[in-house]
């Protein structure tokens, strides 16, 4: 099984002067055909809420059960940490690595079977500690001349995947080359998610994250 992250790795959420107004930025092309290929199934490991995820995904074309398998978003992530990992979430918050059970549980497949490809080295150690099969680190920033974005090729991705699933031995996390993507007419989605934020999850998030480190602060 595949977890893509969304953001950093499917799309980027680009702000002024990059674009005009804050817009979602899609990174990749043939995103459905290139998925189908594999003959795995993807899931998207996000922690946006569903509403914002399923939105944006909209944009990639990529839907739940065509293309991809589920889309594990904040409200799923809370759930599994009440279910598998209550002292964790309430001490660190909504870690990735909380829906691993879960995801065993739910497809019939071991955690070390699991490949996670993500923009944060932090998510994708959190898992690799906790028995991820294989971690693929990938770059997405803004270029110094602040014109492009550094971004990754997929195929390079799913060529390291493969090479995994055949029985490779490649380090236990990758980190894949960056490559610079200028912008064009097709990338553009015109889509800005700004206002799919303001709802009571989120808001909940919010406060709970405040009161986590305020208790951080006093017990330091």
């Amino acid at each position: 099984m595949i977890l893509l992250d969304l953001d950093g790795v499917l799309v980027f959420e680009a702000d002024p002067p990059f674009v005009s107004s804050r817009e979602i930025i899609l990174l990749h092309q043939n995103l459905e055909a290139e998925i189908a290929a594999l003959g795995m199934p993807v899931v998207i490991l996000t922690h946006r809420s569903q509403r914002e995820a399923r939105q944006i995904l909209a944009a990639t074309s990529l839907t739940v059960p065509t293309s991809l398998a589920a889309v594990i978003a904040a409200e799923d992530l809370f759930l599994a940490g009440i279910r598998y990992g209550p002292r964790r979430m309430f001490s660190h918050g909504l870690r990735k690595d909380l829906v691993l059970p879960a995801l065993e549980r739910r497809f019939s497949i071991h955690r070390s079977q699991i490949v996670f490809i993500d923009d944060r080295v932090d998510n994708l150690q959190d898992l690799l500690t906790a028995g991820l099969g294989l971690a693929i680190h990938a770059p997405s920033y803004l270029a110094d001349d602040r014109q492009s974005l550094m971004t990754f090729d997929l195929a390079d991705a799913f060529s390291a995947i493969r090479s995994w699933h055949r029985g490779a031995s490649p380090a236990e996390m990758i980190r894949l080359q960056p490559r610079e993507l200028r912008m064009a007419p097709w990338r553009r989605t015109g889509l800005c998610t700004t206002s799919e934020k303001r709802h009571a999850f989120n808001t909940a998030r919010q406060i709970a994250r405040t009161m986590r480190l305020g208790l951080l602060r006093r017990s330091d």
